[in-house]
């Protein structure tokens, strides 16, 4: 037992020696991509305290290389001169600094081999890092203009990230940021495009609390989200944080028809009337909700409640073109299939009164059919041609039934 407590005490004894070592070889580096590596080779070994002292070298070491080139672009600035400096390596020091100086307060807060905690760094490198983080903005905007979308989202994305780092309590990062959210939508847009959807997704939550990028920010967060459905978990995680969206904001129609669309994908009907309901209910001026509605109508061919809520939507949005559309198949739709049962099975003819009827109906639905054509004569929007013909030729008007199929030809 004796022996084996003796060999124990030689391995920690040898295992502080190395630590020792190790901490000299860091504090001796002579630039932080040194010092870096050493680190990475010798973390197991290291103390919470070890490694506080090592990040924080780390950090003298990038930001001597951050402070030595940024004082030359200074100088040239304020002189009008031209002076050769390392912009890139300026750029790289600075996001290191940061780096390192994050790491360095995460282990300067962690318990000592004494188990007290006594952090040595946090407001000294809260103060001088104002500089380094600062110019990440134009770092990131360099990467980005150069379609480095990693680099640009590496730099922009630390911008954000520390600006409610604990590192930064002290060191007057608290006030009001001017800049944040609208780097916070670069860092997004970056993330993007560097197909770091999670990424591109948290820092658009930042931005669409700004009004000037709210809605682009918006699309950005939507289609990243949209691009990290692969599965049955990832779905129904997207339904969740659109349901959050949602709930937030029930009157923006953007998160209601992303719901409803997620219903519609998923074939749950009950869950997208549901939905449809409760908007109507929160939001009764919804023309969206009142279009989804009589979509849903429409497809029961319950054509006079689809035509009744059609018609709301377009009380509140007259150039709705796709629910005047929907308005005039309505009518059309429900004229041929009022014939189809009321005809005389004979004849095939109706009868005066209920011709009256049929012809009513298709007069509505050229009506609403005209108003699509006006407002989309080219059909970008809706093709339109094929149904209006349609009604022409059933109400037995041949010279406007040929007006629209000499369209239809082209």
């Amino acid at each position: 037992m004796k022996k084996l407590m003796i060999m124990a005490i030689m391995a920690c004894a040898a295992t502080s020696t190395f630590a020792q070592d190790a901490v000299k070889q860091i504090m001796g580096a002579k630039d932080y991509t040194e010092a870096i590596g050493l680190i990475e080779s010798s973390a197991s070994s290291l103390s919470n305290e070890d490694k506080a002292k090592a990040y924080n070298k780390v950090v003298d070491l990038a930001l001597a290389k951050f402070d030595k080139e940024s004082q030359i672009a200074l100088t040239n600035q304020v002189t009008k001169k031209n002076d050769p400096y390392d912009k890139e390596g300026m750029n790289k020091a600075a996001l290191q600094a940061l780096k390192a100086a994050i790491e360095c307060d995460k282990y300067d807060n962690m318990p000592n081999e004494k188990g007290k905690v006594k952090p040595k760094f946090r407001k000294t490198n809260a103060t001088r890092l104002q500089g380094a983080r600062a110019s990440l903005i134009n770092a990131g905007q360099d990467a980005f203009n150069a379609k480095d979308f990693n680099g640009a989202m590496a730099d922009f994305g630390m911008y954000v990230d520390t600006k409610d780092a604990p590192l930064f309590a002290e060191g007057g990062e608290k006030k009001e940021d001017p800049y944040f959210r609208q780097i916070s939508y670069f860092a997004s847009l970056a993330a993007y495009n560097a197909q770091d959807f999670p990424s591109a997704s948290r820092y658009a939550d930042y931005a669409m609390q700004d009004t000037a990028s709210a809605s682009d920010a918006l699309d950005i967060k939507i289609l990243s989200m949209k691009a990290q459905l692969k599965t049955k978990e990832d779905s129904l995680k997207y339904a969740e944080e659109v349901k959050e969206l949602y709930n937030k904001d029930p009157k923006n129609d953007r998160f209601f028809a992303l719901l409803t669309e997620y219903y519609a994908n998923t074939g749950d009907n009950a869950g997208k009337a549901k939905l449809i309901e409760e908007q109507l209910v929160k939001n009764p001026e919804s023309k969206m909700a009142w279009a989804l509605k009589g979509e849903m109508e429409m497809g029961e061919h319950k054509w006079e409640d689809a035509i009744k809520s059609y018609k709301k939507s377009v009380e509140l949005d007259p150039t709705f073109i796709q629910v005047l559309y929907n308005i005039g198949v309505c009518y059309n739709s429900k004229a041929i299939e009022f014939k189809n049962k009321e005809a005389n099975e004979r004849t095939g003819q109706l009868t005066p009164d209920k011709q009256e009827i049929y012809n009513n109906d298709l007069k509505e639905s050229v009506s609403y059919l005209e108003k699509v054509r006006a407002q989309d004569p080219d059909r970008a929007m809706v093709n339109w041609a094929y149904t209006l013909f349609q009604a022409y030729s059933l109400l037995g008007d041949e010279a406007k039934a040929k007006e629209i199929e000499a369209i239809l030809s082209k």
